[in-house]
């Protein structure tokens, strides 16, 4: 009984001597090489996408605009035209709208700006002697003196600095649009190529899912813009009503000048409520001030949390709560651009998760969303 105890014990230290052995491991040089030529790739890859970073997120912008407009382009395609024509017309029409809009307010901008420019002399004869709605800037601050002496001092100069690069500032803005517009046409008219190239790519059998999962994001990207464009279109028509009450001067330019800060989250609308409320103090004093004020105020509280809510959940899909996360998130990544751009990636995130748990499961297509 002892011997075969001891001739256990033994063989049983042999296999763990054995099971103890250190393994050796072998890397490849291959293997080392395309670690290296993998991470400086990324790295130049980042390098490149930082130096470019304005043109990338100007393409990003151009390819929301095309989504956006994709489904009018659809809809003429599907009427027997051909992609570049359905582009052209679509174009056209968004074209004749806009023109269309600036003519219906064209007369009203016209006039009041031609009244506005009339009656500065008046406003600045009474500012000069502490008369009228901006007197007090006279008579408490000495403003005019204050001014004047300025100009003798030529301090004004110091102000052509800062007033240039504003200058330079509205140039490279209005040639960033020209180019977005541009690269909208062009993804428009190419898009559709490179999205089925890409489609082309992938098995036979995930072609279905991933057209799927495109034609979601475009619908999502799509119903964000028309949300948008709604949104500002009601704040803009609420504050001309609330302003043409108030006998504030001015009103459709104004309602247009909310109507266009609307579109940007956080702080649009309080920019928008500042130059109104500015010039309803400027032109008809603090008691309508304060009125205007406190009526847009209470307009951006119903927009904020219900308005805003109730249109992007029908055409995002999105909950209230997904929604504050993605405009918050989307501003502190990048700024206003991160805040416009936060609610339609969101809504794509949505479709793409869906669509992954889905391919998970097994599932064909994943289960409908449930409206609440």
């Amino acid at each position: 009984m002892t011997t075969l105890e001891h001739t256990s014990s033994h063989s049983h230290s042999k296999a763990s001597t054995r099971r103890e052995a250190p393994v050796a491991v072998t890397i490849a040089p291959r293997t080392v090489i395309l670690f290296v030529a993998v991470a400086l790739g990324t790295v130049v890859l980042l390098a490149v996408a930082y130096a470019a970073r304005n043109v990338l997120v100007e393409l990003i912008v151009s390819i929301v605009l095309a989504l956006a407009a994709e489904p009018l382009v659809q809809a003429f395609e599907r009427r027997g035209l051909r992609r570049g024509t359905a582009v052209g017309i679509s174009f056209a029409l968004v074209g004749v709208a806009l023109v269309v809009f600036a003519y219906l307010l064209l007369k009203p901008l016209v006039d009041e700006t031609t009244q506005l420019v009339h009656d500065s002399p008046a406003l600045l004869e009474e500012l000069s002697h502490g008369k009228g709605q901006l007197g007090f800037l006279e008579e408490r601050f000495q403003a005019v003196e204050r001014v004047q002496a300025a100009v003798d001092s030529g301090s004004l100069g110091a102000t052509a600095g800062p007033a240039l690069n504003l200058l330079g500032a509205t140039v490279r803005t209005g040639g960033a649009l020209v180019f977005i517009l541009f690269l909208t046409l062009f993804v428009q008219l190419g898009g559709r190529q490179w999205y089925e190239a890409l489609i082309g790519l992938a098995p036979e059998s995930g072609r279905p899912r991933i057209r799927r999962t495109g034609d979601g994001i475009a619908a999502a990207v799509g119903g964000y813009v028309t949300g948008n464009l709604l949104i500002s279109i009601v704040a803009g028509t609420v504050t001309t009503v609330v302003l043409v009450a108030a006998s504030v001067p001015y009103p459709f330019a104004l309602g247009l000048i909310v109507a266009i800060f609307d579109l940007i989250p956080l702080v649009g609308a309080t920019i928008g409520t500042v130059i109104v409320g500015s010039v309803a103090l400027a032109t008809d004093g603090v008691v309508t001030a304060a009125i205007v004020v406190l009526a847009m105020i209470l307009y951006q509280q119903v927009e904020n949390h219900g308005l805003q809510q109730l249109v992007y959940h029908r055409t995002v899909k999105l909950s209230p709560l997904a929604i504050a996360l993605s405009v918050a998130l989307g501003a502190e990544v990048g700024g206003v651009v991160g805040a416009l751009l936060g609610i339609p990636f969101a809504g794509a995130l949505k479709v793409v998760s869906r669509e992954l748990v889905a391919w998970r499961r097994g599932e064909d297509a994943p289960a409908p969303a449930v409206e609440h």
